[in-house]
């Protein structure tokens, strides 16, 4: 088995999906009330990042964490359809070289991951169709039909990607030699050097280093 590895922030989707889903949020018809409970909950997190004394990381999954509580008493049909709001705009957006580049690998017969921090209802309305085999994304818990505020929030990233990934495939033989990875950030490292074929997608500084350095492919007029 032959497999692709797909990264969306900033890969499949140039912006930053987190300050997208926070214009949505503020803007949208039924859901910009829910816009102050976000920020209350996210703002000691954020100056404290901007006064240094919050990491980076906890910072950004302090927001994804905020954004869920911000739907603290709705239904899941509610939170999906908010998401299916969203990915209907974001969808004109996606990068189509590289949709047309996961049509080919299904042509081929790669088993192909969509992998991401993002959560897993934008992801599913905004790729249904597209012919992913598995999607990976942050959960969103509920209890019966209703959003569990008090569920821990897990944001993929990073070595997470890899620990779900191994997982998996943990009983299947995979051909990591001819296998592709694509993203655009070195947070992303450990899986680009998982595959035989990483593909460095708009790069940033660091991973465009690594990707020089190692001869990996690199694509930037998309």
């Amino acid at each position: 088995m032959k497999v692709a590895l797909f990264d969306f922030d900033g890969t499949l989707y140039p912006h930053e999906t987190f300050e997208t889903l926070r214009a949505h949020l503020k803007d949208h018809p039924k859901f910009k009330k829910n816009y102050k409970h976000f920020v209350r909950h996210f703002a000691p997190t954020y100056f404290g990042y901007k006064m240094k004394l919050v990491p980076k990381i906890k910072m950004q999954h302090r927001a994804l964490e905020s954004y869920v509580l911000s739907f603290k008493g709705y239904s899941k049909k509610d939170i999906d359809g908010f998401f299916a709001d969203v990915a209907k705009s974001m969808s004109t957006e996606l990068r189509t070289t590289l949709l047309e580049k996961i049509k080919e690998l299904k042509d081929e017969n790669y088993y192909v991951v969509l992998i991401s921090g993002a959560f897993i209802p934008l992801l599913e309305s905004l790729f249904k169709g597209v012919g992913f085999d598995y999607i990976v994304g942050s959960k969103i818990h509920y209890k019966g039909e209703t959003l569990d505020y008090k569920s821990r929030f897990e944001r993929v990233f990073a070595d997470r990607k890899i620990d779900i990934i191994k997982e998996h495939f943990k009983n299947k033989e995979v051909d990591w030699k001819n296998s592709q990875a694509y993203s655009d950030s070195i947070t992303d490292i450990k899986m680009l050097e998982l595959v035989g074929q990483p593909v460095a997608v708009t790069p940033d500084n660091d991973l465009l280093s690594v990707a020089q350095d190692k001869n990996w492919k690199i694509l930037t007029d998309l």
